[in-house]
């Protein structure tokens, strides 16, 4: 975004925290509320540390916030997305949301085309949640790419 008064200082359009780091902190260890604490939300972090998470039910939710990019850091800006490589089409919310939510079943793998390590993941059930983790990982930092080597696409 460029600034209102030309001799202002621009002000980045992305905040300095990733999204990744924030959906992994809220997916892995949200239960310990960091992921609120690491965008900047201090008050909502200890209201969450304080209430337990509302018994689990703020997690659950916070990663399903973090999947589909709706929680902005504490001046309001979107999180940092990962670079996009080559002509990516599928887009990276839904496949972290389908995959924090159906992640054992290989469903994500069938969505991008890998129906190989999706019917294998579908069998062994995310490889006993194993599978699940790497992929949540590879989904959530960019480091994941499609049967064409294309990355998923980020808002």
């Amino acid at each position: 975004q460029p600034p209102l008064d030309p001799g202002a200082a621009a002000v980045p359009y992305y905040s300095d925290k990733t999204r990744a780091a924030a959906f992994l902190l809220s997916c892995f260890v949200g239960f310990l509320r960091v992921d609120r604490f690491y965008v900047g939300h201090t008050m909502l972090g200890i209201i969450k540390l304080v209430t337990g998470g509302g018994l689990g039910l703020w997690w659950f939710i916070d990663c399903i916030l973090f999947a589909v990019n709706v929680v902005k850091d504490s001046d309001g800006r979107p999180l940092r997305p990962p670079p996009n490589v080559g002509n990516p089409t599928i887009n990276g919310s839904h496949v972290l949301l389908v995959s924090y939510l159906l992640g054992n079943s290989g469903i994500v793998r069938f969505m991008t085309g890998q129906v190989g390590i999706a019917i294998a993941k579908l069998l062994t059930c995310g490889g006993c949640g194993i599978w699940w983790a790497i992929d949540v990982v590879l989904w959530a930092t960019g480091g994941f790419r499609d049967k064409d080597g294309n990355s998923l696409k980020w808002d």
